[in-house]
């Protein structure tokens, strides 16, 4: 089956080729709506109470139903379900349905706990970066700078070090478009994904062939890569120098001070009470000088080496030197490893808002690939490519030479989409950050399979899962009951509500018509599993 025209018609082709549902026989009628078999084995099914193969209970449950139905019909006659309100949080409810059935769980899972792994050593680099030109660049902007890349990592491997190769780019660059850096730490989700990929996976004195990301050609040797301490807690005391370049009389005079306080602690004085009174850091001085968790590479060199250096919860530093002045420090607390559990919403989340999403959906992705027989014509996405060598996707001569681009690109559930289609998409949606017309294009193409997939498998949700209209209809109905049960009688006093719910049920059953099939529910044992 072919596709013409844009996108959004393929969406209407999607809806017209569902599959028809096998209709349930109906177990009643109520004010002329009918009620299959199937919804009420599934809401008998979900209370335990219920036994279905039994005459009794099955009996007994019809009637509970029954008027569960009845209260529904009330509501739907005083047009509860017709409110704004109503509206607007079944739409809601449905969208966090849909959401939980489109993903992975286990796949995400997983590429989360590849980051959490991460987190469990620090590697320490050195770095050099040869910067591609600024702004929307194309392939043949990007040769100087792997030239370069090339030149510097040729020099390594004939014997200069790493060192001097970075600092003599580094200082050679008229337009400081080379850096060389050398890196204490490195932590995950701090980079991008590449670069991190590449780091955390290399051992002590590698050194990477150059590698691309959207500012340039990287070269990297990795120095150390220790067990990460985790986080500590502290508490300080800090006496801060009277100016950014104090004389060393002023040094002295705030180190005596320090001193002072120091050996008050050692005395047996309370630490919080002498941060109150003396630290200049008054926001933590309030309470008790106590600072927030930190781990490596989150404070100035000298506080963070006295803070990891504790051994005991409680041990009291002699003042420690750093810029702002002398600092007093007190254990409070030490986390060696945060459990996944804290972490995994904290990755989570930070991995679906970058350029992470496409390993957190990864394993989802690659289920409805192979569910909806992914074919990808890789001549057709290479004639795009060479566009994108000449043009940057947003610019608009690669647009209206796309358009007009009309060979099949992918194929998904027997419908073809074509060039035309992805640059038009292209055009309405420019989502990505990346600065390199290929990487721009191959990150946009992603999006575009995934977004025709998920639209796919949305439209087929009550096809490829039957519990999941039964559970909008719950819902729906649970709305209804609710409201008008609150109308009618929970709104009432507690002594007058259980005659408000007879006189209820009364007027129900002589207000709508019901109908049962009783011969259903008799051999209903035969429908149920």
């Amino acid at each position: 089956m072919k596709k013409t025209g844009m996108l959004f018609i393929s969406l209407v082709i999607i809806t017209a080729i569902e599959a028809k549902e096998k209709k349930s026989p109906l177990v009643m009628t109520v004010a002329g709506k009918e009620v299959p078999l199937s919804e009420f084995v599934y809401m008998a099914q979900k209370d335990n109470s219920v036994d279905l193969s039994d005459k009794k209970s099955a009996e007994q449950y019809l009637e509970l139903f029954k008027i569960y139905k009845l209260k529904v019909a009330d509501a739907e006659a005083l047009k509860i379900n017709e409110l704004p309100k109503f509206e607007k949080e079944l739409n809601e409810y449905k969208r966090q349905l849909q959401e939980s059935y489109l993903l992975d769980k286990a796949a995400e899972d997983s590429a989360i706990r590849v980051v959490y792994e991460r987190t469990k050593y620090i590697p320490g680099f050195k770095h050099i970066l040869f910067y591609f030109p600024g702004g929307e660049i194309i392939p043949k902007d990007t040769v100087a700078a792997y030239e370069k890349a090339m030149d510097a990592y040729n020099r390594i491997k004939n014997g200069e070090t790493f060192e001097v190769v970075g600092e003599s780019f580094a200082s050679d660059s008229l337009r400081k478009d080379v850096r060389y850096a050398v890196e204490a730490y490195a932590f995950p989700l701090q980079m991008s994904n590449v670069l991190e990929s590449k780091i955390f996976s290399m051992e002590p004195g590698e050194i990477s062939f150059p590698m691309r990301s959207m500012f340039g050609f990287h070269l990297f040797k990795i120095d150390r890569k220790i067990p990460n301490p985790g986080r500590v807690r502290v508490a300080h005391i800090l006496n801060a120098f009277p100016s950014q370049n104090p004389a060393d009389e002023e040094i002295e005079q705030v180190w005596m001070k320090s001193d002072s306080i120091y050996r008050r602690i050692l005395s047996g004085e309370d630490f919080a009470e002498l941060a109150k009174q003396y630290s200049n850091d008054t926001i933590t001085g309030k309470r008790g000088g106590v600072l927030p968790y930190f781990g490596l590479g989150e404070m100035v060199d000298p506080f963070e080496k006295a803070a990891f250096a504790f051994e005991n919860i409680g041990d009291v530093s002699e003042p420690v030197r750093t810029r702002y002045g002398f600092h007093i420090l007190k254990l409070i607390d030490k986390r060696t490893e945060i459990p996944f559990e804290e972490m995994e919403g904290r990755i989570y989340e930070s991995m679906k808002r970058s350029e992470r999403n496409f390993d957190l959906y990864r394993g989802f992705d690659e289920k409805l690939k192979s569910r909806l027989g992914y074919v990808f014509h890789p001549e057709a996405y290479a004639e795009l490519q060479r566009l994108a060598d000449k043009y940057f996707p947003t610019d608009t001569s690669f647009f209206y030479a796309g358009i007009e681009m009309t060979k099949p690109l992918i194929r998904l559930d027997t419908i073809d989409f074509f060039q035309n289609d992805f640059v038009d998409y292209m055009n309405r949606r420019p989502t990505s950050a990346k600065t390199l017309s290929i990487d721009y294009m191959q990150e946009i193409f992603d999006l575009f399979v995934r977004d025709i997939m998920t639209e796919m498998e949305r439209e087929k949700l009550e096809t490829n899962y039957p519990e999941y209209n039964m559970i909008i209809k719950e819902y729906y109905d649970g709305i209804l009951l609710f409201e008008i049960s609150n109308k009618r009688v929970w709104s009432h006093p507690a002594d007058e509500q259980e005659k408000l719910e007879a006189e209820w049920i009364k007027e129900l059953n002589e207000k709508y018509p019901v109908t049962i099939n009783r011969n259903l529910i008799k051999n209903i044992k035969k429908y149920i599993n």
